[in-house]
């Protein structure tokens, strides 16, 4: 279990500059273009402290999430209760958690697939998810850009950013300064830190941490083996006419996956 995710309020303040209800849009509207119907209900994979689940709950679907830490689990819970969202949070591994209903979209965003450090963590990932969806649901992958695992230049992405909120300055290094890579396992040794001012106090918290580097070539020859999606779409942003290419703006991977019947 990762350290990482233990100061949930931190957290959730070190990433509280995204653009929630934009991609929750693309989301929907992604559901609307590969399927020609709305989506009902959505379950968020690794789901932290929940911002998408809140907002598609807001917008009256059915709207869970799933995370393996449980701190953050009960973080999350508590802001649905405090916003009295109809939302549930479920503690479990996504590579076998199994639900009690089925749904529309699955979606798992930011840094966390790469937590599946190997490649039959990904497989019993699209094992697990494919079990969450309906027949035609789909499940959306949004990764860093293929070529920040290769390219010298500095990442698509900011991994060295400041936030602030209630009084709480969080100063965060998600590993771009301290890394070791092992390309026989390709995945990366990092530490990220979250440096906290309050009240005129600064700690330092350091979190050793794990993470994939999965190449483009390999991610689709794992789709194509596991048998259980095909894909729909490989775009560059949260934005639908964005494709996945080597230009600037596409700078991260969003694939969007089909379940196969």
């Amino acid at each position: 279990m990762s350290l990482t995710y233990t100061l949930p309020q931190i957290y959730d303040i070190a990433f509280d500059f995204r653009d929630v209800k934009g991609e929750v849009d693309f989301l929907l509207d992604a559901f609307r273009k590969h399927t020609g119907r709305e989506a009902r209900s959505a379950i968020e994979i690794a789901c932290g402290p929940a911002y998408h689940v809140r907002e598609i709950a807001r917008r009256g679907l059915v709207s869970d999430g799933l995370d393996l830490e449980p701190s953050m689990v009960n973080y999350a819970r508590e802001l649905i209760a405090r916003e009295e969202l109809d939302a549930r949070i479920f503690e479990g591994d996504m590579r076998g958690f199994k639900a009690p209903r089925k749904y529309d979209l699955a979606f798992i965003l930011l840094a966390s697939f790469g937590h599946l450090l190997t490649n039959q963590d990904i497989l019993d990932n699209f094992d697990c998810v494919s079990e969450l969806l309906a027949d035609d649901g789909l499940y959306v992958i949004v990764t860093a850009h293929p070529r920040d695992f290769f390219a010298e230049e500095e990442p698509s992405l900011k991994t060295y950013w400041e936030m602030e909120r209630e009084g709480i300055k969080v100063v965060t290094d998600w590993g771009g300064s301290n890394q070791q890579f092992d390309p026989l396992t390709e995945i990366d040794d990092v530490v990220i830190s979250f440096t906290v001012t309050q009240n005129g106090q600064t700690t330092r918290h350091e979190f050793p941490e794990r993470l994939r580097r999965l190449s483009f070539q390999t991610f689709l020859a794992l789709v194509r083996l596991s048998g259980r999606f095909e894909i729909k779409d490989l775009l560059g942003d949260f934005d639908l006419g964005c494709r996945l290419s080597n230009a600037e703006e596409s700078n991260r991977l969003l694939a969007v996956l089909g379940k196969l019947s």
